[in-house]
């Protein structure tokens, strides 16, 4: 996804069978509460060969699995927000029985906190990840320590706080640096290894994890190098995580969760490097060139134009974003790499653009946005006054196109400003003028406040626009 940040690329564990999974929550909305039931249907299925999805209802205590879409500025569409009991009866989310290997990745985003993402009011309860092996991932019964390679324990506390221990053999341990506090979203990325070998690295710089240790990682920073395992034993296969909450007073510890990406390797899909991203005018058309620093999983752009809705607003995208086009991105590049588009499906007048990188998962992000001024060699353009609001001074520009009946004497031009009632305030413009584009000054200094109107007419060819003036 395009970030102008370093690049932070996990590579790689050879494996006949790696391979990557995304698994997402899609656009659909619901509540999911039985108590004491398990479900495989209320959660989107994973794709091919990602393992099962697997819920889990506490016997006691309440909360409830929440498919939410954007109630709170969250993941994208919709996004998991699981409800912890009130007693130790678990709620557990799980994906169990993808295709096994001694070693694993796991990315996704998280917030902790209030059923409204907010910091305010969860002070009480417990959220587990654990990856590993066994029946648990499946089932509705208690966590099983010989099943887990790995555990981390998010703990609510008092003003917001979160207490982040991770599991080591049957003990649990504080995570130094406590990289976790509620109402704040975070990209979490665990590298597992529980192999004979270590295992290397790139992110950012080489790193590697040590048999039976993982890596973990948190809005891009290590902060967790080579920790200890819990009891899953040496060189056993990972297949299965889950999520798992618990001991909540009133209900009030809730986890959101969206945007996984998994896989039986050690690698990882991260940022497109954009550089630069340019517009301009080529005789009919507007080209567009941007480039790359460097690319991984890039499955390739779209491109967008936008107009701004109400021209009031000079310079802010107001107006609707439609797809223009698609350029095919590299893949996975470490070198720079060039990219153009040709829009030659514009009249004359002002036009936004936007990228929409898309990595090979589905997931996207969007560049920065340009401004583009074109005008057609045979249109005639009435501009919006600049500035616009003003005081006292603006100015209004316009363009003759060059047509049979301009040339010669040329075409009687009149440009005139208006109050709201219509009456005649100025007159800017009487006279006859060939083809090209104009500009002119008018000074209301003399005006009071409010809504004015200038009218362009030029033989059969007239324009109106609003302008505000403000003493």
């Amino acid at each position: 996804m395009i970030k102008k940040v370093s690049i932070a690329v996990l590579v790689l564990l050879s494996s006949s069978l790696a391979q990557p999974w995304l698994y997402e929550f899609g656009n659909s909305v619901g509540t999911y509460n039985t108590s004491n039931t398990t479900d495989t249907s209320f959660l989107p299925q994973p794709i091919i060969s990602g393992g099962e999805d697997f819920i889990r209802m506490s016997n006691g205590g309440g909360g409830s699995f929440n498919l939410e879409n954007q109630v709170i500025s969250f993941g994208a569409l919709s996004y998991l927000r699981i409800v912890a009991p009130t007693s130790g009866s678990v709620n557990k989310f799980s994906i169990f029985d993808y295709q096994p290997s001694q070693v694993f990745t796991l990315r996704f985003n998280i917030r902790l906190g209030a059923m409204d993402g907010s910091a305010l009011g969860a002070s009480s309860g417990k959220w587990y990840l654990f990856a590993g092996d066994g029946v648990q991932y499946s089932n509705g019964n208690g966590f099983t320590g010989s099943q887990t390679f790995l555990g981390l324990e998010w703990i609510f506390g008092s003003s917001g706080s979160i207490v982040t221990n991770f599991r080591i053999g049957s003990t649990w341990t504080l995570l130094a640096g406590s990289p976790f506090s509620q109402g704040t979203d975070y990209l979490v990325e665990i590298a597992g290894n529980n192999s004979a070998s270590t295992i290397n690295y790139f992110y950012g710089s080489s790193q590697s994890v040590a048999q039976n240790k993982f890596d973990i990682w948190v809005n891009g920073l290590l902060v967790g190098d080579d920790i200890g395992k819990a009891s899953l034993p040496d060189l056993a296969n990972l297949d299965s995580w889950m999520f798992y909450g618990e001991s909540s007073v009133e209900n009030v510890a809730n986890i959101f969760l969206d945007n996984f990406e998994y896989s039986n390797q050690i690698e990882y899909s991260l940022p497109v490097e954009l550089t630069s991203f340019l517009g301009f005018v080529n005789n009919d058309s507007i080209i567009l060139n941007w480039q790359t620093a460097t690319e991984v999983n890039n499955y390739g752009f779209e491109i967008e134009r936008s107009t701004p809705l109400d021209p009031l607003f000079r310079g802010e995208v107001e107006g609707v974003w439609q797809k223009i086009g698609f350029v095919n991105g590299n893949g996975n590049s470490n070198s720079p790499k060039s990219y153009s588009f040709i829009d030659d499906k514009v009249s004359s007048g002002s036009f936004y653009y936007r990228l929409k990188q898309i990595d090979n998962n589905g997931q996207f992000e969007y560049s920065k946005t340009i401004d583009v001024s074109f005008i057609k060699p045979d249109a005639f353009v009435l501009e919006q006054n600049y500035p616009n609001p003003f005081n006292p001074t603006t100015v209004i520009r316009y363009t003759i196109p060059a047509t049979p009946l301009s040339f010669g004497e040329g075409l009687g031009v009149r440009l005139k400003v208006y109050d709201v009632l219509g009456n005649e305030i100025a007159t800017l413009v009487n006279e006859h003028q060939q083809p090209g584009t104009y500009e002119v000054e008018f000074n209301a200094d003399k005006l009071s406040s409010g809504v004015y109107y200038y009218q362009f007419k030029a033989g059969s060819l007239i324009g109106t626009k609003k302008m505000i003036l403000i003493q």
